[in-house]
């Protein structure tokens, strides 16, 4: 199979399996793949891996490269950053898609000084938009407020993408594909850090999140005043549901950035998201898109919300608020 100029994702692995970013830049990368008809190759680094590899054929990849060397057993950024340049030097792929992690911003930041090569961070899509082999990276800018097209001169191009914008693959584990193995010589390097020992604490009891909970209550500008987000505030209290907020009550002082929800605040996935008072610009939209239902409350009826929410209710929010929670009830 022809390696050379093949769309690439670094698989970062959680529990000897792929993680949840991994997952779904495996589906953005077939998308990409597809597109130029090259194969889509996993790259996975560490020692005894190759049940991993297997897993990300089931993804969606076509090859799975894995690099493996004792030294590798633990994340090492140094020592994983150099393995990952080898083999991009020796195969020449096009495209590289990393998972905006802790670690994959480390990888990702140390491979663009090592190779010289551009870095697009934190993007929220990526396309071919041409006939070449220039992939149109797209990004937030000024806080959300603008969204920017960016291409790279550097071969191969590389960008860091965080969870919850693209879909994964469903998985098929008789899907077939190439395992390639490679080694790395890591004997004249120094290990800086090293885990001694690792110690499993006792799960403690998940708090209600945006990040955690089934079911979130988004405010927007709707509320009106600071009283109005008290009592929005209250209603997700007794549905049992987390409170997010849109960048406008973020921007007033009315709450607190961990409670922003968008592409600039956090990205969620509940299983039921309910927006009060919020018109659904873009940055909001992107950050719920991974929501099962999304359910709409807002006067004007040409809100943008509308356009992508499940069910909406054009009204006021406040009247909407015990006829949601009495339905809700029903349900339970």
């Amino acid at each position: 199979m022809e390696m050379k100029n093949s769309v690439w994702v670094y698989i970062e692995l959680s529990n000897g399996k792929p993680s949840q970013v991994s997952q779904e830049l495996l589906g953005k990368g077939r998308e990409l793949a597809d597109s130029r008809k090259v194969p889509l190759t996993a790259v996975l680094i560490g020692d005894g891996i190759e049940s991993a590899s297997k897993c990300v054929i089931g993804y969606g990849a076509d090859v799975a490269i894995i690099v493996e060397n004792p030294s590798l057993k633990d994340f090492n950024a140094d020592f994983y950053a150099e393995a990952m340049a080898g083999i991009i030097q020796k195969y020449e792929p096009n495209v590289i898609l990393i998972g905006a992690s802790h670690n994959g911003r480390d990888i990702g930041g140390r491979l663009s000084a090592m190779l010289n090569l551009g870095l697009v961070a934190d993007c929220i899509d990526a396309r071919y938009e041409g006939d070449g082999d220039a992939v149109t990276w797209i990004r937030p800018a000024y806080t959300g407020k603008l969204f920017v097209k960016i291409l790279t001169t550097t071969r191969p191009q590389l960008a860091t993408i965080s969870d919850k914008i693209f879909h994964g693959n469903s998985f098929d584990g008789q899907r077939p594909g190439e395992i390639i193995k490679e080694t790395v010589d890591l004997s004249n390097r120094q290990i800086m850090q090293k885990v001694t020992d690792f110690v499993l604490t006792p799960l403690e009891e998940k708090a209600l999140t945006l990040e955690t909970a089934d079911i979130v209550v988004g405010a927007g500008r709707g509320v009106g005043d600071e009283a109005g987000l008290k009592k929005v505030t209250e209603f997700a209290a007794s549905i049992g549901a987390a409170l997010g907020v849109s960048k406008p009550l973020v921007d007033n002082g009315w709450a607190p950035y961990e409670l922003q929800v968008g592409i600039t605040g956090k990205k969620i996935a509940p299983k039921i998201y309910i927006a009060l008072g919020i018109s659904g610009a873009i940055q909001h939209q992107l950050g719920i898109k991974e929501a099962g239902l999304i359910i709409a409350v807002n006067k004007d009826p040409d809100a943008p919300i509308f356009k992508f929410a499940h069910y909406g209710i054009v009204g006021d929010l406040f009247n909407a608020m015990p006829i949601i929670k009495e339905e809700l009830e029903k349900l339970k």
